[in-house]
């Protein structure tokens, strides 16, 4: 006869003294240290970070999901790494959005400051190296994976043969100006060019107007033949393919603006979500975001840019139907990888949480 004594789960103690013996872990994963801020333009700043454990090989252009606490709870939001692989420290641009959690997050935090921070994942990155040309094309936020491109490209001493077009409305809300035009200098086959949609041109590397066909030839670079690199709003990054499509030899595009879901007018009949591994069953709104229903019932399932595009949220579904929000596709099949964001219940649904 043999007997195992099992010690009860005491984890949240255990967190606790492991969060003092070891500052820096954290139960919800990998942690970063704010180690200082300086502004970027009138709207936005750039943050170093110093993660707590090194991150994987990465690629420039990818993006980052920070967590954070606010007011007692936590939020994810996602962001693209501006600075290099191999680099140890983090470095982030981001935009102060007023009323935005994590402009409200960071208006309080001071230098020492920890994160969670997520492995680096998705990103725009070139594809073919025997292009012509490659053009970047970004709008507002989007210079920020644009900028990741040009950084690496530099530190490899490859600057031939890239263009940068950047569109803001006003000058002060323009990133990176003063390094652009450094690297125009030092690397004369670099090309840029700044569009602005409500301030007057002031120099060679500035023009105005928004992305039209007509606006075409004052790219830096043409496009023909070209692989093509955008980010931006999604009206920007859908003018850019409407008006490219032919003429590029690829493009490539990342939106960070929110997918517009098909949520239904009026609410739904409720159904059951079972989740498997806690045993719980949910009754929750047919036709609502399953991220959404879960936040509602106090949960917090991992997740990240809300969009899709991560597939931070994703989990099994092992039995039911659901409906993917973004088009209106039914899904009656089991799923590896159902994205908890843009998916609705149509009927009782069985997933691994």
């Amino acid at each position: 006869m043999s007997a195992t004594l099992s010690l009860p789960p005491f984890r949240p103690a255990w967190h606790y003294w492991r969060g003092l013996l070891q500052p820096g872990w954290s139960p919800y994963g990998n942690t970063a240290r704010l180690l200082r801020r300086a502004p970027a333009a009138v709207d936005s700043e750039t943050l170093w970070l110093k993660p707590f454990r090194r991150l994987r090989d990465w690629q420039p252009g990818q993006h980052l999901t920070l967590g954070f606490e606010l007011d007692g709870r936590r939020f994810q939001r996602s962001f693209t790494l501006v600075s290099l692989p191999g680099e140890r420290e983090l470095a982030i641009t981001v935009r102060k959005v007023a009323g935005g959690r994590f402009a409200e997050w960071l208006a309080r935090a001071r230098d020492g400051e920890r994160l969670t921070i997520s492995e680096p994942w998705g990103g725009l990155r070139f594809a073919l190296p025997q292009a012509s040309q490659r053009l970047l094309m970004a709008a507002g936020s989007g210079i920020t994976a644009a900028m990741a491109q040009v950084r690496a490209a530099a530190a490899r001493g490859q600057l031939a043969g890239l263009a940068l077009a950047y569109w803001v409305r006003e000058r002060a809300e323009a990133c990176f100006l003063e390094e652009l035009q450094a690297l125009q200098a030092r690397f004369p086959d670099f090309r840029f060019r700044l569009f602005l949609t409500g301030d007057a041109p002031q120099s060679a590397h500035e023009a105005a107007g928004r992305l039209e066909a007509g606006l075409l030839p004052a790219l830096p670079a043409s496009p023909e033949g070209a692989e093509v690199l955008a980010c931006g709003p999604a009206g920007f990054v859908a003018r850019v393919e409407a008006l490219l499509r032919g003429a590029a030899a690829r493009i490539a595009t990342e939106s960070f603006t929110p997918p517009l879901l098909r949520l239904p007018e009026a609410p739904e009949a409720n159904v059951t979500l079972h989740l498997r591994r806690s045993g719980r069953a949910l009754s929750i709104p047919a036709g609502t975001p399953l991220l959404a229903a879960l936040e509602a019932a106090g949960l917090s399932p991992p997740h990240g840019c809300r969009q899709g595009l991560c597939g931070r949220c994703a989990c099994a579904k092992a039995e039911g139907v659901h409906l993917d929000l973004r088009d209106d596709s039914v899904h009656p099949e089991a799923s590896t990888a159902l994205k908890l964001c843009i998916s609705a219940a149509r009927s009782d649904l069985v997933i691994d949480l």
